[in-house]
């Protein structure tokens, strides 16, 4: 009974999470059909991408079985290979430039041409080794933790031993460091830019990404600390966290949609009454 509650209460954060991204996606579309300049079109074509980004489960949904292993690939290979942050930061690659462009100084954020090839190079080692483990060892997926999936897989071959240690310790930041320097990069740029549009859009995008770093350290924290399984924070109580700090992140990019439009209520304006029509209402 408890084993069907827990996926229930899974099943009803993955749809919340997903009714939020696809409201942000909605929003970032119609309102990017209304728009005239380009950088304002790619920036809500971008937006909505995140949208539906958000709607598409954070962990593997995929059945696991150990009878089948192209499904035990294809389901850790959907867990390990990092698209999701690959798209996250080409967004955040293609927007900073835009923002420093809308600076009147022109200041630089934190370096950036130099700084992204740096972070590319951290990315290319992350998916390198995502597509390795999915494909070396999707079984272990069926009774261990994610770390001792990466420890397995890397264990063995020589080439991967001096690395192994590495991973272990620093994957975590390795993939959210372009994410902490974005979420910088995003509030510096936003309080530099002149154009008011784009920056209360970039605002809640920096403050979106704010919430999703230290959300993500405190949630692997909790689950490395409890030893909890792949199963429970995939298909039970383990995967309300995580979605809660997704949701916070589709919040955050709603609101960055509707920065986009000016959608206020104008104030209420009376009518101009004629000298007859006043006195006849005295």
């Amino acid at each position: 009974m408890s084993d069907s509650l827990g996926l229930a209460v899974a099943l009803a954060s993955y749809v919340l999470v997903a009714a939020v991204g696809l409201y942000a996606a909605y929003w970032a579309f119609a309102i990017r059909g209304k728009l005239m300049g380009r950088i304002y079109r790619n920036h809500a074509l971008w937006l909505g991408v995140l949208g539906l980004l958000i709607a598409i489960p954070t962990k593997q949904v995929i059945p696991l079985t150990s009878n089948n292993p192209f499904i035990n690939s294809l389901a850790a290979f959907y867990g390990y290979f990092p698209w999701p942050l690959l798209i996250v930061f080409a967004f955040i690659d293609s927007s900073i430039p835009v923002m420093r462009r809308s600076d009147p100084l022109l200041r630089s954020i934190f370096h950036w041409e130099k700084l992204r090839l740096g972070l590319w190079i951290l990315l290319a080692f992350r998916t390198a080794l995502g597509i390795y483990v999915s494909i070396y060892s999707p079984t272990c997926w069926l009774s261990t933790s994610s770390l001792a999936c990466t420890s397995y897989a890397m264990s063995n071959p020589a080439w991967l031993v001096a690395a192994s240690g590495m991973a272990g310790n620093y994957i975590g930041w390795i993939t959210l460091s372009p994410l902490i320097l974005g979420a910088a990069a995003f509030l510096i740029g936003a309080r530099r830019s002149r154009d008011m549009m784009l920056r209360e859009s970039v605002k809640w995008l920096g403050v979106g990404f704010l919430l999703l770093c230290p959300g993500v350290v405190l949630v692997i924290g909790i689950e490395r600390m409890l030893n909890l399984s792949i199963y429970f924070t995939t298909y039970s109580y383990g995967a309300v966290p995580w979605e809660i700090v997704i949701l916070l992140f589709g919040c955050a990019l709603y609101r960055s949609a509707r920065s986009l439009a000016h959608l206020n209520r104008l104030p209420h304006i009376e009518p101009e009454m004629s000298p007859l029509a006043r006195a006849a209402t005295r």
